[in-house]
């Protein structure tokens, strides 16, 4: 399997919803069930694929992302022999009207470039927001199987699985046993209440990318899914879609990130998306267990290594180097990494972004439909007032 694919990672996502946990990374570098980040789970069904290098084009910075996956050795990117993480920033460029020309062309070249120098036979084009665990070699037997040029992965959903004003699409079969697709439809305008969520995942032939590139050029086309698809039909090429069955949450605003955290607290969602064939992996951070003192009181919660905890916590989850004080309790929370919480804090329906201390007495208290959400290195004090830097 090894050198048969040249992934391509989308990582310019839809932020707005989810600020102002995106202020300052991209959807990519969300946090998640205690120790990962989201772009763990395209990155390692990429490793149990046995890829070797993989091309990422994000917009905005990208500080958290470099400092989550280093060199890519987590996840078997560093070979010597043609391997690496070769990052490109000219998507934000390209959208920028006031931008010169220049970037343009760098946009389509980087894609050239990678992929002709790539000792692959296939393209495979993925995002972060789409939470699963796609096993890409079954993905390459269907697409072998079809004798297809293009395949796109699809899970059926029910449209209450995705916000009201959701941005993404169906996929329309024309004949749901041989699995062929006729078209794209956008969410809105889908009439029934199941349909196959288009989950932007796809595999192509080097040479089906090569000429959809050259066409994007010349019309200054986006390289996506979507695009993709609408290409190839238009094209007369054969468009396949292959069914995905595991666990999936479109992250794509607050409510869906919070949902699919506090799903992880159950333990059928948990199995289905981190216990399928292959596993998922994230860079290791070795530290001090867990500490619970003898005050504490946890009820159906997750943690991470290195917490303190004096407190009750009750379904939630608690990320790395924690402190909960005696008679602070935080329920249906997430908590993540550094954040502090003094005694007699209450915390419901909450989410602490990174290094949020919580001065003694503080309530806040929020919803599942819409939890509070604290920015990052926020302090709280019991009058109400929040600071953030």
């Amino acid at each position: 399997m090894r050198n048969r694919i040249a992934p391509i990672l989308n990582l310019v996502e839809y932020e707005d919803k989810l600020k102002p946990l995106t202020n300052r990374r991209p959807v990519a570098s969300l946090p998640f069930a205690c120790r990962y980040r989201l772009v763990d789970f395209p990155f390692s069904s990429l490793y149990n694929a046995e890829a070797e290098s993989a091309a990422l084009f994000i917009s905005g910075s990208g500080h958290s992302l470099y400092d989550h996956m280093r060199s890519g050795s987590t996840w078997g990117l560093d070979s010597l022999a043609g391997g690496g993480v070769f990052t490109h920033f000219q998507v934000k460029l390209k959208a920028d009207q006031s931008t010169e020309s220049k970037h343009d062309r760098f946009y389509y070249e980087d894609h050239y470039n990678y992929v002709t120098r790539a000792r692959a036979d296939y393209v495979v084009m993925m995002g972060s927001a789409f939470l699963s665990n796609i096993q890409i070699e079954s993905l390459i037997h269907f697409h072998e199987d079809k004798d297809s040029q293009v395949t796109v992965v699809y899970k059926k959903v029910n449209r209450d699985e995705l916000s009201s004003d959701t941005v993404y699409s169906a996929l329309d079969l024309g004949d749901e046993e041989d699995c062929n697709i006729s078209g794209v439809t956008a969410i809105s305008d889908v009439q029934e209440e199941r349909f196959n969520l288009n989950m932007e995942t796809m595999i192509l032939s080097k040479k089906t990318f090569l000429d959809y590139l050259y066409r994007a050029k010349q019309a200054d086309m986006d390289i996506n899914v979507n695009n993709f698809i609408k290409f190839s039909l238009e094209s007369g090429c054969s468009v396949y879609g292959y069914e995905y069955t595991g666990y999936l949450k479109v992250i794509e605003d607050i409510k869906s990130y919070y949902d699919a955290n506090m799903d992880m607290l159950d333990e059928d969602n948990f199995n289905s998306l981190f216990y399928r064939a292959d596993p998922v992996r994230t860079r290791s951070k070795n530290s001090a267990p867990t500490y619970y003192g003898q005050t504490a009181m946890i009820e159906n919660a997750q943690f991470a290594n290195d917490c303190e905890v004096y407190g009750t916590v009750k379904d939630s989850l608690i990320f790395r180097k924690v402190k909960i004080a005696e008679n602070a309790h935080i329920e249906d929370s997430i908590i993540m990494q550094d954040s502090c919480i003094e005694e007699g804090a209450y915390l419901k329906h909450v989410i602490l972004d990174k290094h949020v201390y919580v001065k003694k007495g503080v309530r806040l208290e929020g919803t599942a439909e819409n939890p509070i959400v604290i920015a990052k290195d926020g302090v709280i004090y019991a009058e109400g007032e929040v600071k953030e830097e």
